[in-house]
Protein backbone atom coordinates (compact mmCIF):
# COMPACT_ATOMS: atom_id res chain seq x y z
CA UNK A 1 0.00 0.00 0.00
CA UNK A 2 1.57 3.35 -1.01
CA UNK A 3 2.11 5.98 1.57
CA UNK A 4 -0.44 8.90 1.80
CA UNK A 5 1.44 12.37 0.11
CA UNK A 6 3.81 14.09 1.78
CA UNK A 7 4.49 11.06 4.10
CA UNK A 8 7.89 9.21 3.38
CA UNK A 9 8.41 6.13 4.33
CA UNK A 10 11.41 6.62 6.76
CA UNK A 11 14.44 3.83 5.63
CA UNK A 12 17.02 2.91 7.73
CA UNK A 13 20.08 3.49 7.07
CA UNK A 14 22.34 0.75 7.60
CA UNK A 15 26.08 1.23 8.72
CA UNK A 16 28.81 -0.97 6.73
CA UNK A 17 29.97 -3.55 9.36
CA UNK A 18 34.08 -3.51 9.87
CA UNK A 19 35.25 -7.06 9.31
CA UNK A 20 36.65 -8.32 12.92
CA UNK A 21 39.78 -10.05 12.95
CA UNK A 22 40.49 -12.42 15.19
CA UNK A 23 41.57 -11.09 18.13
CA UNK A 24 38.46 -8.32 18.31
CA UNK A 25 36.32 -11.79 17.95
CA UNK A 26 37.87 -13.45 20.53
CA UNK A 27 37.28 -10.47 23.00
CA UNK A 28 33.44 -10.81 22.38
CA UNK A 29 34.30 -14.62 21.93
CA UNK A 30 31.98 -17.59 24.18
CA UNK A 31 33.44 -21.09 23.85
CA UNK A 32 31.43 -22.79 20.91
CA UNK A 33 29.14 -25.74 21.64
CA UNK A 34 31.42 -27.67 19.20
CA UNK A 35 34.61 -26.77 20.98
CA UNK A 36 33.23 -27.88 24.78
CA UNK A 37 31.87 -31.13 23.01
CA UNK A 38 35.56 -31.60 21.38
CA UNK A 39 37.48 -30.75 25.01
CA UNK A 40 35.19 -33.76 26.72
CA UNK A 41 36.00 -36.35 24.22
CA UNK A 42 39.53 -35.41 25.30
CA UNK A 43 38.84 -35.50 28.56
CA UNK A 44 36.66 -38.94 28.60
CA UNK A 45 39.28 -40.21 26.55
CA UNK A 46 42.17 -39.09 29.31
CA UNK A 47 40.16 -40.37 31.61
CA UNK A 48 38.86 -44.09 30.40
CA UNK A 49 41.85 -45.09 27.94
CA UNK A 50 44.98 -46.03 30.53
CA UNK A 51 47.45 -46.54 27.53
CA UNK A 52 46.53 -42.94 26.08
CA UNK A 53 47.69 -41.57 29.72
CA UNK A 54 50.94 -43.55 29.88
CA UNK A 55 51.54 -42.23 26.82
CA UNK A 56 51.17 -38.82 28.10
CA UNK A 57 52.88 -39.21 30.98
CA UNK A 58 55.90 -40.63 29.11
CA UNK A 59 55.83 -37.73 27.06
CA UNK A 60 55.31 -35.40 29.88
CA UNK A 61 58.37 -37.12 31.66
CA UNK A 62 60.65 -36.69 28.24
CA UNK A 63 60.03 -32.83 28.76
CA UNK A 64 61.90 -32.46 31.98
CA UNK A 65 60.80 -30.08 33.67
CA UNK A 66 58.94 -31.32 36.95
CA UNK A 67 55.55 -30.61 35.13
CA UNK A 68 52.52 -31.40 37.27
CA UNK A 69 49.28 -29.79 36.15
CA UNK A 70 47.85 -31.28 32.97
CA UNK A 71 44.65 -30.21 31.01
CA UNK A 72 43.10 -30.27 27.58
CA UNK A 73 42.40 -27.87 25.07
CA UNK A 74 42.17 -26.69 21.58
CA UNK A 75 44.60 -24.42 20.07
CA UNK A 76 44.53 -21.92 17.56
CA UNK A 77 46.20 -19.55 15.78
CA UNK A 78 45.71 -17.48 12.77
CA UNK A 79 47.59 -19.62 10.49
CA UNK A 80 46.50 -22.72 11.80
CA UNK A 81 43.49 -24.89 12.05
CA UNK A 82 41.67 -25.34 15.65
CA UNK A 83 43.76 -29.00 17.02
CA UNK A 84 43.10 -30.72 20.41
CA UNK A 85 46.36 -30.40 22.55
CA UNK A 86 47.26 -31.74 26.12
CA UNK A 87 48.70 -28.50 27.72
CA UNK A 88 51.32 -29.80 29.97
CA UNK A 89 51.95 -26.34 33.11
CA UNK A 90 55.81 -26.96 33.91
CA UNK A 91 58.22 -24.73 35.97
CA UNK A 92 59.88 -23.86 32.85
CA UNK A 93 56.87 -22.73 30.61
CA UNK A 94 54.10 -24.25 29.03
CA UNK A 95 54.09 -26.63 26.63
CA UNK A 96 51.63 -28.08 24.23
CA UNK A 97 51.57 -31.81 23.18
CA UNK A 98 49.13 -33.34 20.06
CA UNK A 99 46.09 -34.80 21.79
CA UNK A 100 45.79 -37.19 18.94
CA UNK A 101 49.65 -38.96 19.35
CA UNK A 102 51.42 -36.99 22.69
CA UNK A 103 53.98 -35.53 20.16
CA UNK A 104 55.35 -31.83 21.20
CA UNK A 105 53.71 -29.38 19.17
CA UNK A 106 54.64 -26.30 20.72
CA UNK A 107 56.30 -24.91 23.96
CA UNK A 108 56.11 -21.05 25.44
CA UNK A 109 58.77 -20.60 27.65
CA UNK A 110 58.20 -18.23 30.77
CA UNK A 111 60.24 -15.15 30.04
CA UNK A 112 59.13 -15.19 26.47
CA UNK A 113 55.17 -14.82 27.28
CA UNK A 114 53.96 -11.52 26.61
CA UNK A 115 50.27 -12.39 27.50
CA UNK A 116 48.65 -15.31 29.41
CA UNK A 117 45.07 -13.28 29.20
CA UNK A 118 42.29 -15.79 30.47
CA UNK A 119 38.46 -15.38 30.04
CA UNK A 120 36.02 -17.21 31.91
CA UNK A 121 32.99 -19.19 29.77
CA UNK A 122 31.18 -21.46 32.30
CA UNK A 123 33.46 -23.56 33.40
CA UNK A 124 36.29 -23.24 30.59
CA UNK A 125 38.36 -20.65 29.54
CA UNK A 126 39.24 -19.14 26.76
CA UNK A 127 43.28 -18.05 26.75
CA UNK A 128 44.87 -15.28 24.61
CA UNK A 129 48.43 -15.78 24.46
CA UNK A 130 51.14 -13.40 23.24
CA UNK A 131 54.83 -14.28 22.56
CA UNK A 132 58.29 -13.08 21.77
CA UNK A 133 59.53 -14.58 18.80
CA UNK A 134 62.44 -12.97 18.30
CA UNK A 135 65.49 -13.87 16.55
CA UNK A 136 68.09 -12.86 19.37
CA UNK A 137 67.89 -14.99 22.93
CA UNK A 138 64.98 -12.82 25.15
CA UNK A 139 67.85 -11.59 27.55
CA UNK A 140 69.57 -10.56 25.16
CA UNK A 141 66.50 -8.66 23.53
CA UNK A 142 65.02 -7.22 26.74
CA UNK A 143 68.50 -5.98 27.65
CA UNK A 144 68.24 -3.82 24.94
CA UNK A 145 65.41 -1.93 27.01
CA UNK A 146 63.14 -0.88 24.23
CA UNK A 147 59.88 -2.13 23.22
CA UNK A 148 59.62 -5.33 21.45
CA UNK A 149 58.10 -4.90 18.04
CA UNK A 150 54.80 -6.69 16.64
CA UNK A 151 56.76 -8.61 14.20
CA UNK A 152 58.55 -9.80 16.77
CA UNK A 153 56.03 -11.13 18.54
CA UNK A 154 53.08 -14.00 17.52
CA UNK A 155 49.86 -14.70 18.94
CA UNK A 156 47.28 -17.55 19.74
CA UNK A 157 44.23 -18.42 21.30
CA UNK A 158 42.91 -21.66 23.07
CA UNK A 159 40.16 -22.85 24.25
CA UNK A 160 41.12 -24.69 27.71
CA UNK A 161 39.19 -26.73 30.97
CA UNK A 162 41.61 -25.89 33.52
CA UNK A 163 41.21 -26.07 37.51
CA UNK A 164 41.79 -23.19 39.59
CA UNK A 165 45.33 -24.70 40.89
CA UNK A 166 46.19 -24.88 37.23
CA UNK A 167 45.11 -21.42 36.11
CA UNK A 168 46.86 -20.12 39.93
CA UNK A 169 50.34 -21.91 38.69
CA UNK A 170 50.27 -20.16 35.46
CA UNK A 171 49.31 -17.18 36.74
CA UNK A 172 52.09 -16.98 39.47
CA UNK A 173 54.60 -18.20 36.76
CA UNK A 174 53.62 -15.66 34.14
CA UNK A 175 54.10 -12.64 36.44
CA UNK A 176 57.20 -14.01 37.80
CA UNK A 177 58.75 -14.31 34.75
CA UNK A 178 56.89 -13.30 31.67
CA UNK A 179 57.72 -10.09 29.80
CA UNK A 180 56.95 -6.84 31.55
CA UNK A 181 54.34 -5.18 29.95
CA UNK A 182 55.93 -1.73 29.59
CA UNK A 183 58.27 -3.71 26.77
CA UNK A 184 55.89 -5.62 24.76
CA UNK A 185 52.59 -2.43 25.02
CA UNK A 186 50.38 -5.44 24.39
CA UNK A 187 46.83 -4.40 25.28
CA UNK A 188 45.20 -7.94 26.47
CA UNK A 189 43.63 -9.84 24.10
CA UNK A 190 40.26 -10.89 25.76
Amino acid sequence: MPFPRGRRRKQRRREPRMPLDWRQRLMTAVVPKNARDLMEQLETRGSSDSNYMEQIASRVKELGDDSKMVTFGLFHTPKHNVMGIVIVVGQKGIALLDAADGRPYAEFRWPTLCRFDVKHDRQYQIVGLAWYDGEKDIAERLGEGTALRPSEMRFAYMYMHADNETLAAISVAFENAGVPEALHRRPPLV
